[in-house]
């Protein structure tokens, strides 16, 4: 972390405070601490990645793009500040400006698999699909705990036996990942293995009781064993 005077350390406390709210899920609470602690160093690179993550868990990406870019703008070779504009720039379908920030970064560190996994998702929106394979082959060789990276090396994956396999490694490291839930649900539905697919229709239900993906394939099971 950028240092800090020490007249205004206090802040510290009110980004430690944000980062717990955070990884609670509760965001207007992270979002207070983390408004707090600008409101001591408004120019602070840590502080306004602290935000910027709270909006990319929103889905507010344009808002947490802004407050990335302010980040980069106090502190240019921030690695995790130019990791999080790529992601952001990925959900905002800007997959050219994407992959660009995260070829640089592999330039810079070629063993980082949370960046080969970003690399390799944007390869796959730009349609390169065995570039896109290869380069999440290299995210699991270097990070493999990232949720995400099994369910879009199983979202590649033809075979749907193979797919099952990844996307049961990702539910363990996430069992509450509604993507991961809802294609395990729709894979074993494809191979004939209802009643597990039923199970994990009812714990994604459990998540996201509105969702008409996981409405549709529920009835789908339901007619299937009629």
């Amino acid at each position: 972390m950028k240092e800090i005077p020490k007249s205004k350390r206090y802040a510290i406390g009110w980004y430690n405070e944000g980062i717990t709210h955070l990884n609670m899920n509760e965001y207007e609470d992270a979002i207070i601490f983390f408004e707090k602690a600008l409101d001591a160093i408004p120019d602070h690179p840590d502080f306004l990645i602290g935000k910027g993550d709270v909006l990319f868990a929103m889905e507010q990406y344009k808002e947490a793009y802004n407050y990335y870019i302010q980040a980069l703008h106090m502190e240019p070779e921030n690695f995790k500040a130019w990791l999080k504009t790529g992601f952001t720039l990925l959900r905002l379908e800007k997959y050219d400006e994407a992959l660009e920030i995260f070829q640089r970064l592999l330039g810079i560190n070629a063993y980082d698999g949370e960046v080969w996994f970003a690399h390799g998702l944007a390869l796959l929106k730009l349609g390169k699909d065995e570039e896109g394979r290869d380069s999440l082959i290299h995210a699991r060789r270097y990070k493999p705990n990232q949720p995400a990276l099994w369910y879009s090396l199983a979202s590649i994956e033809k075979d749907d036996n193979e797919a099952v396999k990844y996307l049961e490694r990702g539910k363990n490291l996430d069992p509450s990942n509604l993507d991961i839930l809802i294609e395990l649900a729709r894979r074993l539905f494809k191979l004939g293995r209802l009643k597990e697919s039923i199970v994990y229709c009812k714990t994604a239900q459990q998540i996201a009781p509105q969702n008409p993906r996981i409405k549709e394939l529920f009835q789908q099971c339901i007619d299937a064993m009629k």
